[in-house]
């Protein structure tokens, strides 16, 4: 898979597609937008490891200033 939907990353997470959204608006994971300004990932599996780390307390968020 090249990239994600907001759903895509959803659905392979467990959580809220607004989650996803919070997350990636505070830039804890990375997202970027097409020509139409919907929001992708480029890099869904590694986007899934890094909240699925997040989630289990493997790693902690950068606090964003």
């Amino acid at each position: 898979m090249e990239r994600a939907t907001v759903s895509e990353i959803s659905e392979m997470t467990g959580l809220h597609e607004n989650t996803i959204r919070r997350y990636a608006d505070r830039g804890i994971i990375e997202s970027k937008r097409d020509f139409r300004g919907w929001r992708f990932f480029p890099e869904p599996m590694k986007t899934v490891k890094k909240i699925k780390a997040l989630l289990d307390g493997e790693i902690q968020a950068e606090k964003q200033v």
